[in-house]
């Protein structure tokens, strides 16, 4: 078993909306596409002590060392990419514990993330319940909550967001294709012996 590591971290999710129907209309297209946001993003990504973990297709898996400085690089990576063509990141971030194994990150807190940034908009960023509460008190921020979404294969109950401020679109739950608990739903939990 590889050498474990765990670490708390902000951890951001991006994705490229469009990609799989551009990649499969232009696939030297789409692999220049991933070049050119590999070459904007990881200066802005250093810039905020930020940490490239991974290139998964052409999502990225990114940790950083607070809340504030994932958020602040979220912006700013949007901010870089809205005027470039097929470049429509949606971002989420989310904070927990990531466990470094050999040169994987997994857990938890990872998945959680990957379910997070499915509610973001299109050049927008969401956020969970433990990020949103680092920005409360910043007058800078504004967030809307969304719901508690369905996680998938998540046990724990996490409310997202969306950061409505900074010129950033808000999500419109009517194009997201992940769930939300109905409202006042409560999970009914039996005791098994």
């Amino acid at each position: 078993m590889p050498d474990q590591t765990r670490k708390l971290a902000a951890i951001v999710f991006t994705d490229i909306v469009g990609y799989t129907k551009l990649a499969a209309e232009n696939e030297p297209a789409a692999l220049s596409l991933l070049e050119e946001q590999r070459e904007i993003l990881k200066p802005i990504v250093e810039e905020y002590s930020g940490n490239w973990l991974k290139e998964m297709g052409d999502g990225l898996l990114l940790t950083f060392n607070t809340n504030l400085e994932a958020v602040n690089c979220a912006i700013a990576i949007q901010n870089a990419v809205k005027d470039i063509d097929n470049l429509n990141l949606r971002i989420g971030i989310h904070n927990g514990e990531v466990v470094f194994q050999g040169n994987d990150v997994v857990g938890d807190d990872v998945n959680i993330t990957a379910r997070v940034e499915p509610f973001a908009a299109p050049g927008g960023i969401a956020i969970s319940d433990r990020v949103n509460a680092s920005l409360e008190r910043d007058p800078e921020f504004s967030t809307k909550l969304l719901g508690t979404p369905d996680l998938k294969g998540v046990g724990q109950e996490v409310k997202v967001y969306c950061i409505t401020s900074h010129d950033l679109p808000e999500t419109d739950l009517s194009q997201v294709s992940a769930k939300l608990e109905p409202e006042g739903f409560q999970w009914n939990v039996k005791n098994s012996i």
